[in-house]
């Protein structure tokens, strides 16, 4: 068995990191995931939320992600995300401008709202507050 496996992180515009992991865990449509060293081979659809990735050399990375795909191939596995930010790069005033924007089109609701999409940004922004609160800045 192995003890590790490659990862890479991709997004449209460029390649966010290549490591060594021991566990990547992450938010699939169908509720989270971990993968780890010789996980069967399988391609899944990611939902918004929290990637978590244990490094080969005990550091731990965490990304939020606005959707995307994973693919895992032997010990290689990767992962495309729509939108990814680090957690500690996360901006948290603009979050919360999203977040009153989208409280305010879901208490304003009217035949021109698109109410799946304005829920999905009120989860996207609480995500990101939230993860931006529990990361500490370095």
């Amino acid at each position: 068995m192995a003890a590790n496996f490659d990862l890479k992180v991709l997004s449209p515009s460029r390649a966010v990191t290549t490591v060594k992991a021991t566990a990547v865990t992450l938010p699939g449509v169908m509720g989270y995931m971990t993968i780890l060293p010789d996980h069967a081979g399988m391609v899944a659809e990611l939902d918004q939320g929290e990637v978590t990735i244990m490094t080969a050399d005990g550091a731990v990375e965490r990304f939020f992600v606005s959707g995307g795909y994973v693919e895992v191939e032997g010990n290689r596995v990767t992962l495309l995300a729509d939108v990814i930010e680090r957690a500690r790069e996360i901006d948290v005033n603009r979050a919360q401008t999203a977040r009153k924007r989208a409280a305010e089109r879901l208490g304003h609701i009217s035949a021109d709202i698109d109410l799946e999409r304005a829920n999905r940004a009120l989860r996207r922004a609480d995500q990101r507050i939230q993860m931006s609160q529990a990361t500490p800045k370095s």
